[in-house]
């Protein structure tokens, strides 16, 4: 008996005591580990409002067959591009550097906050070279026309590679014929014959004329834009005529323009190809 009882009393005096909870206090709180990354509220770089920017991955492989459609966007405190002052600036960095690291400029439009070029060029590192080189031509010559330093481009340069004659001739018309697709956003129109005068229009070969050939717009007010290098792959000399001239009056993401569908009138592509080549010599 003392034996057993000797046990019970060691057995009591190793009991725990009674935790909070059985006495009625306060229970413990759970831990709570934070990892880094992964999807949570708040996470990642704060979004910007308005136009997403260009995405910061890996550029596409360029092949020296494909016309690059380029474009440049700037800051809105740079201003207004089209003005004659920040033109001259703009005008100066693209004759200078339409031919570097075997890039070739060819077609370009000016608008009132971005830049619109057509370009070929051997490679993706030939392509970075140039359009920074280009980048940093422009961005000098406005921050010193306008009286300001810091960064002019408001993104990364945006480009998509153009790889059939009906891809060539829809950047053709919407790089040419751009301020009409921005004026009809805002119900303004232009004559028929108008080109806009802050692009590549005066010297450009493959407009449609009234009987249906290819003619130049030589009418166009150029105010001294430039002419840039001569293009040298099939898809932007001759190979996009077989997707049809370009109507004057083009406006880019319009169903129809003034006068019927723009791919509705074509001419045979040996006549247009003829008629390109003798007007560009």
């Amino acid at each position: 008996m003392a034996m057993q009882n000797g046990s019970r009393m060691d057995s009591s005096a190793r009991r725990r005591p009674p935790s909070p909870r059985a006495r009625g206090g306060p229970a413990q709180l759970g831990f709570v580990w934070r990892q880094h990354g992964g999807a949570r509220e708040g996470a990642g770089r704060p979004r910007k409002t308005g136009r997403p920017p260009v995405a910061h991955r890996r550029r596409p492989r360029v092949l020296a067959r494909e016309p690059q459609h380029v474009t440049l966007r700037l800051r809105r405190e740079v201003g207004y591009l089209r003005s004659e002052r920040a033109l001259r600036a703009v005008y100066r960095s693209l004759s200078r550097g339409c031919e570097r690291f075997e890039t070739r400029t060819v077609y370009f439009s000016v608008q009132g906050d971005h830049v619109h070029l057509l370009i070929e060029a051997p490679d993706r590192s030939a392509l970075t070279r140039a359009i920074k080189g280009l980048s940093v031509r422009i961005a000098r010559a406005l921050n010193k026309v306008i009286g300001r330093r810091g960064a002019a481009f408001a993104d990364r340069y945006h480009a998509r590679a153009l790889g059939s004659p009906r891809e060539v001739r829809h950047a053709l018309g919407y790089v040419l014929c751009n301020h009409r697709h921005h004026a009809a956003a805002k119900r303004t129109y232009f004559s028929p014959w108008w080109i806009d005068p802050c692009s590549s229009g005066w010297y450009f070969a493959g407009w449609r004329g009234r009987d249906g050939k290819a003619v130049q717009g030589r009418w166009a007010p150029n105010r001294s834009a430039p002419r840039l290098a001569e293009a040298r792959t099939w898809l932007l000399t001759v190979g996009w005529l077989r997707a049809g001239l370009i109507a004057v009056n083009h406006v880019p993401g319009a169903q129809l323009e003034k006068g019927g569908h723009a791919g509705k009138r074509r001419v045979s592509t040996r006549t247009s190809e003829t008629e390109v080549r003798r007007r560009r010599s």
